[in-house]
């Protein structure tokens, strides 16, 4: 086993930026209460002002599935005959446990931080076909899509990532962090950005404020004189787009999320199928506290 080799696999590292939330009903609902102003100069007249509303907000979770198979019976005459076994029966052999936690629980990770959590776009399955990459849920970049769409937010106006400057690109960053609401200027939060422009933040930062810089992430990642990181995700994907909100207002649904590393094993002749199924959604409670770029 020493001698079987691999790729790292990515975490599911993106579910930090969301406050979860584990409950049997496939729709969250909450909702959002807004109070106008009430403080007026004394008169002895009754004046009344002031209205309390409320915006209902709902978010869903969705349906997802692993299903896979082997034959090991096809290692036995390879070099790989090491994971078989003398027993009867495949799912009992050494190949089954390794196949599990070395490949089908990491696989799984990924496939949801890389595909689904950040750039996933739900599309109900076709019978009796596979579902297609990025397909088993709405992740956060569509569910703000659709949110900017309706109206519930309104993009800060960055124009276009400085292509090669990465000083220009910190400036880029400092200038997003400005137009924040001023009531969340020191509320601690993470600028969420691609890997990509994650690492040219920190090259930028050297550039712009010299030798005092190290391009050490769990050191110059901050925004300077403001309460916000930058950190670069897998889910953002090559997006340019760079957005932040406070933790409590993203929440990540979850249902039988023991499931992703748990699995209905079922032996049939000579194969060895795993069958698992959980759900998980995520959303913003408050559409107006997430703060995108216009990328």
């Amino acid at each position: 086993m020493r001698r079987l080799y691999q790729l790292l696999f990515r975490t599911l590292q993106s579910e930090e930026l969301f406050t979860p939330i584990v409950q049997d009903d496939t729709i969250w609902r909450a909702s959002q209460t807004l109070q106008t102003r009430l403080v007026q100069a004394y008169q002895a007249a009754f004046t009344p002002i002031g209205n309390t509303t409320f915006n209902p907000v709902t978010i869903a979770m969705y349906h997802q599935k692993v299903d896979t198979k082997a034959t090991p019976h096809d290692l036995e005459a390879s070099w790989l005959g090491f994971l078989t076994g003398e027993g009867v029966k495949p799912s009992e052999w050494p190949f089954i446990r390794w196949w599990i936690e070395v490949k089908i629980i990491p696989q799984i990770q990924e496939d949801l931080e890389l595909y689904e959590i950040g750039s996933g776009v739900r599309a109900e399955p076709t019978a009796g076909t596979a579902g297609a990459q990025g397909a088993s849920m709405n992740g956060y970049l569509t569910v703000m899509n659709t949110l900017t769409t309706a109206g519930s937010i309104v993009p800060i106006t960055m124009g276009a990532i400085p292509a090669t400057d990465n000083a220009l690109l910190v400036k880029y960053f400092e200038d997003f962090a400005d137009q924040l609401d001023k009531r969340y200027w020191k509320l601690p939060m993470t600028i969420v950005c691609s890997e990509t422009l994650e690492r040219r933040y920190l090259r930028g930062k050297r550039d712009k404020y010299g030798k005092d810089t190290r391009g050490d992430a769990s050191i110059d990642n901050t925004i300077e004189n403001t309460s916000l990181i930058v950190k670069g995700y897998a889910s953002m994907g090559s997006s340019t787009r760079i957005w932040c909100t406070p933790k409590d207002n993203a929440i990540m649904l979850k249902k039988r999320t023991q499931n992703e590393k748990a699995f209905d094993m079922q032996p049939f002749e000579r194969e060895v199928k795993l069958l698992s199924d959980f759900w998980r959604g995520l959303g913003f409670v408050i559409p107006g506290l997430v703060f995108r770029s216009d990328q």
